[in-house]
């Protein structure tokens, strides 16, 4: 959910105040997508009187819905009237609630909501089975396996590292140690308790975007070789369909190799199949 906040400062108190600002609450609920206003009376502060007096909260349910409220007929006027008795002396903020992780694990609900409020051009499908490993979600999707891309999170000094693999072949810790410049013993594989707490998706669901713990990603090469992939989306039967271009638009990673050569000897870092 985001919230259009107003706070009105000290020096709007005046004599018509109450009558301009009922105004503009009137004119602010006439904006379409509102789900609720709330208003508030601000008392003070912990060092007296707070330089704000009041403030009002209207939501929506994503910041597209937002922009479309603010761009239109109703929200232009609310804007203009508030601007007019008002001006500088109210202060606007957008503000995006975080998830409430105390009700379970997030899901692809949690993910299209990131989509939509960042405007990321991908796609939740579901493919009509569960995709819990690698090759369950390329026979389900009737695509090569590496066109599925695995999140995998790794701990370094108790710092969360996200990578980004492909297909069945198991991402590299050593690889990981030697691009951060640490030795391979202080880099661990996340347990299923700690991928939960830092992503807040359960393991086997883990998208590429959108985890609750914001975390430096390395994104192996082979990904590119694709235009379209396929990660976790949200839910044991769910995906997110992503042009790879896009996904490194948006998670920002490094491209640096991370996949385990095939000639080297297998660690006992169990990656390889999950999405």
């Amino acid at each position: 959910m985001v919230r259009l906040m107003i706070l009105f400062r000290q020096g709007t108190k005046s004599g018509t105040f109450d009558l301009r600002y009922a105004r503009n609450l009137a004119l602010l609920r006439k904006m379409p997508g509102v789900q609720a206003v709330r208003e508030s009376q601000i008392v003070g502060g912990p060092a007296g009187q707070a330089p704000y007096h009041r403030l009002v909260e209207v939501s929506f349910a994503s910041f597209d819905a937002l922009d479309a409220a603010l761009r239109s007929p109703e929200g232009v006027t609310a804007g203009k009237d508030l601007m007019d008795f008002a001006g500088s002396g109210a202060e606007v903020l957008f503000v995006e609630e975080s998830p409430d992780l105390s009700a379970g694990p997030l899901g692809p609900a949690n993910l299209q909501a990131f989509l939509d409020n960042h405007q990321i051009d991908a796609q939740i499908v579901f493919p009509g089975a569960p995709t819990p490993t690698v090759p369950a979600a390329a026979r389900a999707l009737g695509v090569e396996e590496d066109q599925i891309v695995k999140s995998v999170v790794f701990l370094v000094d108790d710092r969360p590292f996200l990578v980004y693999g492909c297909g069945t072949r198991r991402v590299d810790p050593r690889k990981l140690a030697e691009r951060l410049n640490v030795s391979r013993k202080k880099v661990r594989l996340a347990d299923a308790d700690q991928v939960l707490e830092i992503t807040g998706y359960a393991v086997g669901t883990v998208p590429p975007v959108g985890l609750k713990t914001p975390m430096p990603a390395f994104m192996d090469p082979a990904i590119q070789r694709y235009e379209t992939v396929y990660a976790g989306g949200g839910g044991i039967d769910a995906l997110l369909r992503i042009r790879s271009a896009e996904l490194l638009r948006v998670s920002g990673a490094e491209i640096a190799p991370m996949l385990r050569d095939d000639e080297a000897e297998s660690e006992s870092v169990d990656n390889a199949d999950e999405p």
